[in-house]
Parts: C-alpha cells; sequence; structure tokens
C-alpha cells in the first residue's frame, strides 16, 4: 500500500509539472498572438444570400370577411426567403420567396341574405349557397424589391432598420366551405345544412319551416367538406374561374439585429389580388342576393417574424498579421537594482551583491552545486552529496555525529537551511535522442529511451537507498524524460 501511494504521489508531480507547462506555453503564446496580429473592420465585406425562415398569421379582406378582423387575426401561414444585395451601395435587396398558409371568412349577414333569396338548388332541393362560410388553402411564390432607407441608416447602425418592399407573386388557391354538419337521425348519421336565424343563431331547421319548432342550435364544425370551385358560381358554366392568379404584395416592416449573421425580422405583408373569387363569392353573387359587392378584388394580409441567417458572408473583422508589436515602455521591467546587468523581470536573485559573476537568470555560480554560491563558499570543490555548513565546508564525522548527541547539540545559529528552489532553478539541456552516461543504466532494456517504469523504478530505488543518484540527479533525469 506505501509503494502504491508513493506511486500515486510521483504521478500527481508529473502530471501537474506537466499541465504547468503546458498552461504556460499556451498563455505565453496567446500573450505573442496578441501583440503581432491586429483584429480590423472589413470595410467591403462580400455578402452573400441570407436565408430567413418565419411564421405568422394570414388575413382575409374581401367580400366574405370576418367580425373584427385585423392584421393580427386569420389562420396560420409560413414563409421561406432567400434574399442577397442588389447593386454596389448595398441600399436595395432582391428577394426569392414561396408562403404557404390558409385564409377563411364567415358573414352572417351574407349567409342570411344567401338562405333568403331565390338562388339555383341541386338535385335535392337545397339552395347551392345556404351559407358563406369557407377556407382556402394558398400558395404564393414570388420576387420582390426591397428598399432599407441606407440613405438614412448608414452601414454602422446596427440596432434595427426599417424596410418597405413590392414584388410580384403568382397563387394558387382552392376555396372549401362548410355548408352541412352531421347529426345522430334515428341512430343514423346524416348531413344537414346550416341555416341562420334573424336572432343571429345557426341551426339545424329552417326558421321558416314547419319544423321550425324542432330547430336546436348547432356551432360550425369547421370541416370545410365542400369544393366550392366544382361548384362554380351558381353551377353557371359562364361563372367559371381558374383557381391560379397573381398578387402584387406590398410589405413594410423592421430588421432588428441580434448579431452580425442573425437578425429578427416583424413584418406585415399586403396582397392585392387579380381576383375576386378567393372566398367563392364576386360582385355577381352580391347582385343575385340584394347586397352591394365591395368594387375591388380580393386581399389578404401576412403578419408574420422571421429569423434572418447571414451564413455564408465574410466576416465582419479579420485579423492582420503586424511586422512589429507596439510594446508599452515599462520601466519596472527594464530596472537593475542589484546591477548584474539581468532585468528585475527576469531575475530570479535580486540581491546579488555587486561585482559577483551571475548567471543568465541573475543567480551567483554554485560549481559544486551544493547550494552555497562560489563567492560565499569557502570549499568550492566540495563533493556531491556531502553535508556542508553555511559557507559551504564539509562536516566531518565527528561535527557529525556531535550534531546527533543530544548532550552536544547544535545551536540554531549554527544550523544553515539551504533552499531547495536554489537546486532547482538550473537550465539543462540535453542532446535530442542521446541517454547521459549516468543515465543509461536506468535504460535496462537497452532500447536508447528511458521509459516511465524505468523513471519510476529509479526514483524508488533512490528512496530505498539502493542508488548512487543524488537530488539532483534525480531532478536532471526527470528533465530528460520530458525532453525525449
Amino acid at each position: 500500500m506505501q509503494l502504491r501511494s508513493f506511486y500515486y504521489k510521483i504521478f500527481l508531480v508529473l502530471l501537474f509539472s506537466t499541465l504547468g507547462i503546458v498552461s504556460f506555453a499556451q498563455e505565453d503564446d496567446e500573450y505573442w498572438k496578441k501583440l503581432l496580429t491586429e483584429e480590423v473592420e472589413n470595410l467591403n465585406p462580400v455578402y452573400k444570400p441570407v436565408i430567413s425562415l418565419g411564421a405568422g398569421v394570414m388575413g382575409f379582406f374581401g367580400d366574405v370577411k370576418n367580425p373584427g378582423a385585423n392584421l393580427l387575426s386569420g389562420r396560420n401561414g409560413y414563409k421561406l426567403n432567400v434574399s442577397t444585395f442588389v447593386g454596389k451601395n448595398n441600399y436595395f435587396k432582391g428577394n426569392v420567396f414561396a408562403i404557404i398558409g390558409r385564409v377563411s371568412g364567415q358573414d352572417f349577414n351574407i349567409s342570411r341574405k344567401m338562405q333568403l333569396s331565390t338562388l339555383p338548388l341541386d338535385n335535392l332541393g337545397d339552395p347551392i349557397y345556404p351559407n358563406s362560410s369557407f377556407s382556402s388553402d394558398l400558395y404564393q411564390v414570388g420576387l420582390s424589391l426591397e428598399y432599407g432607407f441606407g440613405h438614412f441608416f448608414k452601414s454602422g447602425y446596427k440596432q434595427f432598420r426599417p424596410f418597405i418592399s413590392v414584388g410580384f407573386a403568382p397563387i394558387i388557391f382552392s376555396p372549401k366551405g362548410d355548408w352541412k354538419f352531421s347529426k345522430n337521425v334515428g341512430g343514423t348519421s346524416v348531413s344537414n345544412y346550416y341555416y341562420f336565424w334573424s336572432d343571429g343563431t345557426i341551426r339545424d331547421f329552417s326558421q321558416d319551416g314547419i319544423d321550425a319548432y324542432r330547430a336546436k342550435i348547432v356551432p360550425f364544425d369547421r370541416d370545410y367538406e365542400s369544393d366550392l370551385s366544382s361548384k362554380k358560381l351558381f353551377r353557371n358554366p359562364k361563372s367559371s374561374y381558374s383557381q391560379n392568379s397573381f398578387s402584387i404584395p406590398v410589405e413594410v416592416g423592421f430588421d432588428f439585429f441580434l448579431s452580425y449573421r442573425v437578425s429578427l425580422r416583424v413584418a406585415t405583408t399586403v396582397n392585392y389580388t387579380f381576383t375576386d373569387n378567393l372566398d367563392n363569392y364576386n360582385s355577381a353573387v352580391a347582385k343575385q342576393i340584394g347586397l352591394k359587392g365591395k368594387g375591388y378584388n380580393d386581399i389578404f394580409t401576412f403578419t408574420y417574424f422571421m429569423m434572418n441567417f447571414d451564413m455564408f458572408s465574410e466576416a465582419k473583422t479579420y485579423e492582420i498579421e503586424k511586422y512589429f508589436a507596439d510594446i508599452e515602455y515599462d520601466p519596472l521591467l527594464l530596472e537593475d537594482k542589484d546591477g548584474d546587468y539581468v532585468f528585475d523581470g527576469f531575475d530570479n536573485c535580486l540581491d546579488t551583491p555587486a561585482g559577483v559573476e551571475v548567471d543568465s537568470l541573475g543567480c551567483p555560480f554554485d560549481t559544486d552545486k551544493d547550494g552555497v554560491s562560489d563567492y560565499i563558499d569557502q570549499e568550492p570543490n566540495t563533493p556531491a552529496g556531502a553535508t556542508i555548513d553555511d559557507k559551504g565546508v564539509q562536516l566531518s564525522e565527528e561535527k557529525l555525529s556531535e550534531m546527533f548527541d543530544q548532550k552536544n547539540a547544535v545551536l540554531r545559529k549554527e544550523i544553515r537551511v539551504v533552499p531547495v528552489a536554489k537546486i532547482w532553478t538550473r537550465s539543462i539541456t540535453f542532446t535530442p535522442g542521446v541517454i547521459p552516461d549516468k543515465f543509461k543504466k536506468v535504460d535496462t532494456d537497452g532500447d536508447g529511451y528511458i521509459s516511465f517504469p524505468e523513471l519510476l523504478k529509479s526514483v524508488d530505488d533512490y528512496f530505498d537507498e539502493k542508488t548512487d543518484f543524488k537530488p539532483e540527479d534525480i531532478y536532471d533525469l526527470n528533465s530528460f524524460f520530458f525532453s525525449q
């Protein structure tokens, strides 16, 4: 267990040493990268098409109107848009878009008039138009030209920007009516027309019929089971119409910039169509039932939110490499208080006496590596591993015996603690691929490489006093292992 604990400690030491070296290297790379590179604004970026996805509500403004209709009420609609700048000043955008959605409506007044008027009958003797309720799927694909008020909002203005656009788009529609509902009669489900009473209710029998006393209020089931376009207009071949038409979309809104590549659009599109039959109702029908037509073609709106994703344009900024780094002069960094010609910012020994020769780290030389600098060492050739006093002189066996004799305890003033940092701050280099002579015995398998198990065994032998390695040898062995 003790041996395992020892290996664990060695592993932690090596791990944190490695992490420290990697972290220092990364910080050093980041420092020089900041000095030698500069982020600048891309004054003339190349813009690529922007893809946008949106959803909103589609409203209808025609002959058959919903009560209280407005731009924020209606059926769901969805939009896909691809845009790109047009012109060198980027004041205009061209858009290609596709919209899929649905419009619907129901006008009680029209329904009541239809029911009371003399209308053509179907094969069962019921009016062709018992009510005005309709729902129509819409498909629209088109082009538009957009103006973003670039003359007034310059490119640096990034909070929001209004826009206006106008375009041209073919449309396909398919109106269907909710004429009937199902009810249970004698255990059998039968279809029945809706009837509109003068009190504003919708019932299953006519107000003027003999079964009026049996009438019950019924709600719209909104199944839209009847294909209105197949009925044409009053089953009159001359009144047939195409389910294809065109529209002029006029759009206004705002773009809110969330980031350089993402923005949010809030807008409303008003589509003036070239048909008056989106609701299967036109001025001819209005005239026949005694109502006045609106006098213009059908209009539908689309109010929506849309996310714009600019994924392909050039970046807003880019990095350039500088030939010279702009470094601010720091007098403290270039100061040399002890006059050893090593700046204080790089000096590991800041209080070296005047005239003492130092190494590249600003520390006095220690030739015999006994922890006592040469300029105060009275025994400059002390054997490696010898026990010394504060003047670098090796202690004799008699002196050591006295130190362990409690009756002759060493005075505190006679003890000098040599800082470990004096040993571990050496800078040692190795020839790549060449094992130093003193470490060749560590390479027990003779493969020319000191493996991690061989390193751990040498450390273990050192603590078990099975090797003649000294502390500085173990440090050098560790440094060589990581330099391989």
